[in-house]
């Protein structure tokens, strides 16, 4: 790799060390060079790192998101992150073809709300997590996430995004974690992410745990993403939430089993899930080619007959076109959502409820 060096070049009773000396090397460099991690070699670190503009760690090409086939980082940084961000901003952050493990008290980025260090023009690549706390919850702008990711046995909500002008996942994730606690779970909570798009991204829910939930934002577009359940393990409630954002467009998603417990969804908030797909607030939503199954023969689902597809508490200019479901089409709105909000295909209807 063009402009790297390699962590066991430097010297170091462990592996921490090692990085230690690694990383003020790296930080002194005009150009900054990536810190290289060996194949088929398990690496452990136990000390919070603060990243500096330009940081880069990569595995070998080969390397893959699955750590069992391929090298593991072990990172144990109990009730912490491994990797934070101080000031403003960080920028050109280069982090690729690794897979991490974690443990219930160790976060992969330290933890930042959305008035904290901004994450931007950054490209994180091909890379796994499994059994960490959080993923990443903090601000990004112009922060692309590519290649395979593998997420997976996490145990708490991994990915919590705010910002702008993002791509994330444009080449697909799986991401299932049936370890989270009980309450308000989501496995992507993006708060507000404006200008910017999710890919074709596989997500399984399960009981209490949402796929994903979208709270405002400015031309967000959520596509061909999978939010799901599998056979036998329902999304008590929605597995998808919307109570705001402007100019948002969900096209091609696919959804099943969700809404098995309308009365008792696990969540403190039950008017978020009323449907299949819930939405309390937003305004110009585009509703494109999504599909609804019961599992059309091939699986059992444990969704009641009769429930929304989508489910309409409040919003505004509402499009839904090329709407499919399995048995007949349920598309309902509450009684203080006027119709003439909804532009739909001639061959759906919008029932008051």
């Amino acid at each position: 790799m063009v402009n790297s060096v390699a962590l066991e070049k430097f010297d170091g009773a462990n592996d921490d060390e090692r990085l230690t000396a690694a990383l003020s090397y790296a930080a002194a460099q005009t150009y900054k060079p990536v810190i290289l991690l060996a194949q088929h070699r398990q690496y452990s670190f136990g000390k919070r790192r603060t990243m500096f503009n330009g940081f880069a760690l990569a595995g070998p090409q080969v390397s893959g998101s699955e750590f069992r086939y391929n090298g593991k980082v072990k990172v144990n940084v109990p009730g912490s992150g491994w990797l934070d961000m101080t000031g403003g901003q960080l920028k050109g952050i280069s982090i690729k073809n690794l897979s991490f493990e974690g443990n219930a008290e160790t976060s992969f980025f330290v933890d930042k709300t959305h008035t904290q260090t901004v994450l931007w023009a950054s490209h994180l690549e091909n890379l796994g997590f499994s059994l960490f706390k959080h993923v990443i919850w903090g601000p990004h702008t112009a922060v692309t996430l590519s290649g395979y990711w593998d997420v997976n046995n996490c145990y708490d909500t991994e990915f919590k995004l705010w910002g702008s002008d993002n791509n994330y996942w444009p080449d697909g994730m799986l991401l299932d974690s049936p370890n989270h606690p009980k309450g308000q779970r989501y496995h992507i909570w993006l708060p507000n992410v404006s200008k910017s798009n999710v890919g074709p991204v596989f997500v399984t829910g399960q009981e209490n745990v949402t796929p994903m939930r979208i709270d405002g934002g400015r031309g967000l577009i959520v596509s061909g993403a999978r939010l799901e359940a599998q056979q036998g393990n329902p999304t008590w409630g929605s597995q998808l939430i919307i109570t705001g954002g402007t100019f948002l467009r969900i096209r091609d998603v696919f959804f099943f089993n969700g809404m098995a417990r309308p009365g008792d969804t696990g969540h403190p908030d039950r008017e978020h899930h009323r449907g299949i797909v819930t939405m309390t607030g937003g305004s110009d939503v585009v509703f494109d080619g999504c599909m609804f199954s019961d599992g059309d023969g091939g699986q059992r689902t444990s969704t009641p007959k009769g429930t929304p597809d989508l489910y309409v508490a409040k919003g505004s200019n509402i499009r839904v076109r090329d709407h499919q479901a399995s048995g007949t089409p349920l598309i309902v709105r509450a009684r203080s959502v006027p119709a003439k909000e909804f532009f739909v295909d001639s061959d759906l209807t919008v029932t008051a409820g």
